[in-house]
């Protein structure tokens, strides 16, 4: 760019002009300074940890040619004796604004060659800056995290830790799309960040959370631990879910930042885009006859009905590995994204612990916040029960469901493949969420608990006294069946219609283009309030 800007400069000129010639050779020579990051060695050390450079990541995030950088002259400012004569380019985090598929968005790029890519009040600053456009302009913001928190040489002693840019963070969800990609060891501030963000992508092998690395984790508990079993894919994408889905490679990461934002739009006033259809919405595959064993107590694997639902190839699940016995993710129904919810009867056979409350509530939250109709999957025997899972507190990450769908004024559609008991049922978009549809497969058998577990509760001293209990039990279970299944359920409008298994696709597809209908004004963002249980 410098050597262009120096062509019309070539020819001749006055005084003025051979001035404005060298202060465009020295503008020139700092961009090529801050464009060599840490210098060669740091970058060669980057790429031989199996990494790519910040600004490479952000060359396969943005579309070609279209990243302008903010803040690319920056440096510190400490004037403490540790950090005289130190370099520091663009204070070791890239920031600015380019497009992404076709639409703008912003990027905050830590840049580990550069004093690991630590925090100074520059860097700190230039972070908060792009928060600031990100929700003035309402452009989703995508961060590259790869940084070691804050930079000891500036911060040790510095008075109360900020939190300003957490707030600034906090305030932008449900705003614009935010996405955080841990693509190296993060620690501190990093890692804080990262955990505030929507959706979260771990890079495996690199990628690290932790509050404190290990060094400090030994110091402050004498604990030896490596950064892996600390903070990594195994901890964060199975474990305690901060983190939602793990890639296999950085390249692999951008490419699900993409997909993930394709599905969303590009902040609170907009809904989300749609795509020319590239499906039959009428298709009705003859494998959803198949699906379902015999035997009702046996398991099988809900995404066979995902895929036959949703247009294919579009499913796109978010927090795979954590909590497997709900579902949750994004997909598109004739074109039109969804958030798709669903039991998964391979786990816990599709019970709904406290873990899985916390993914699905999160999942509704975010479908919520960027006007995703919701579409409901449901084969679920309650909320898990026992004494672990009163311990974890299922009760209550269960009734923050509920309060979540108190709020979520979103297209929803209920299909009961198999079973709803109890409050699992409830948390499944129960009867009376404002289902635009509610439909049941004629397998699907409902009520607050189910007929075995009922008689138990409700005959406990005529079973008791039975000289052959369990004649007596199967006795009053079949009394009651008669009350039970979609039949019983269709008969007092409890649910809309009782549907071949084939059907689902084109009945689902058709009511949500009704229920788009609704879309004759342009969106807000979502407020709600009260006190989340």
């Amino acid at each position: 760019m410098g050597e262009e800007l120096l062509k019309g400069f070539q020819g001749g000129g006055g005084p003025r002009a051979v001035e404005m010639r060298d202060e465009i050779q020295k503008l020139n020579r700092k961009r090529q300074e801050a464009f060599q990051m840490g210098g060669p060695e740091k970058v060669s050390r980057q790429h031989a940890q199996g990494k790519l450079t910040a600004r490479e990541r952000i060359a396969l995030l943005m579309d070609p040619g279209t990243f302008q950088e903010y803040g690319l002259l920056a440096t510190h400012q400490s004037h403490r004796p540790q950090m005289q004569g130190r370099k520091t380019p663009a204070d070791g985090v890239i920031t600015g604004f380019g497009r992404i598929d076709g639409r703008a968005a912003g990027v905050v790029a830590e840049d580990f060659t550069v004093l690991g890519g630590s925090e100074g009040m520059t860097h700190f600053l230039k972070k908060v800056r792009m928060v600031e456009l990100a929700t003035q302009e309402r452009v989703p913001l995508v961060w590259l995290l790869d940084g070691s928190g804050a930079r000891a040489e500036e911060f040790i002693g510095e008075g109360l830790p900020a939190v300003f840019h957490h707030l600034k963070v906090a305030k932008m969800s449900g705003i614009a799309p935010q996405v955080g990609v841990v693509m190296g060891p993060c620690a501190g501030d990093s890692a804080l960040v990262g955990s505030l963000l929507e959706f979260i992508i771990m890079v495996e092998g690199t990628g690290m959370m932790a509050a404190g690395g290990p060094p400090v984790v030994l110091t402050a508990t004498g604990e030896v631990v490596d950064k892996e079993g600390l903070g990594g894919v195994g901890v964060h994408c199975v474990v305690s879910g901060v983190a939602d889905n793990p890639a296999r490679n950085e390249t692999e990461a951008i490419e699900l930042v993409k997909r993930y934002l394709s599905y969303l739009p590009s902040n609170a006033w907009e809904y989300p885009p749609s795509t020319p259809p590239q499906d039959d919405p009428e298709r009705m595959d003859q494998e959803l006859l198949e699906v379902l064993p015999s035997n009702p107590r046996r398991p099988y694997d809900m995404k066979r009905i995902i895929r036959s639902l949703v247009d294919r190839e579009s499913f796109f699940e978010i927090k795979p590995l954590f909590a497997p016995m709900m579902i949750t993710g994004f997909a598109r129904l004739n074109g039109h994204p969804v958030g798709i919810v669903a039991n998964q009867p391979m786990v816990y056979a599709g019970a709904i612990t406290a873990k899985a409350a916390q993914k699905e509530r999160h999942f509704i939250d975010l479908c919520t916040a960027y006007h995703l109709p919701l579409v409901f999957l449901v084969d679920v025997p309650g909320v898990m029960t026992g004494p672990q899972s009163e311990r974890e507190g299922a009760l209550r990450y269960g009734l923050a469901v509920a309060y979540s769908l108190a709020w979520a004024e979103v297209p929803k559609i209920t299909v009961v493949v198999r079973k709803a008991f109890g409050f699992g049922g409830c948390a499944m978009c129960g009867y009376g969420a404002k289902q635009t549809l509610t439909l049941a497969w004629p397998t699907a058998d409902f009520g607050s608990m189910p007929a075995d577990g009922g008689v138990l509760a409700a005959h406990a001293g005529e079973l008791s006294d039975s000289s052959d209990r369990e004649a007596k039990r199967r006795k009053l279970e079949e009394a009651y069946k008669e009350y039970c299944g979609a039949y019983p359920a269709a008969g007092i409008f409890n649910v809309d219609d009782v549907i071949d298994p084939r059907e689902t696709r084109p009945r689902v597809i058709r009511a949500l283009e009704l229920a788009l209908s609704r879309r004759s004004a342009p969106p807000t963002p979502v407020m709600r309030h009260g006190v989340m249980p």
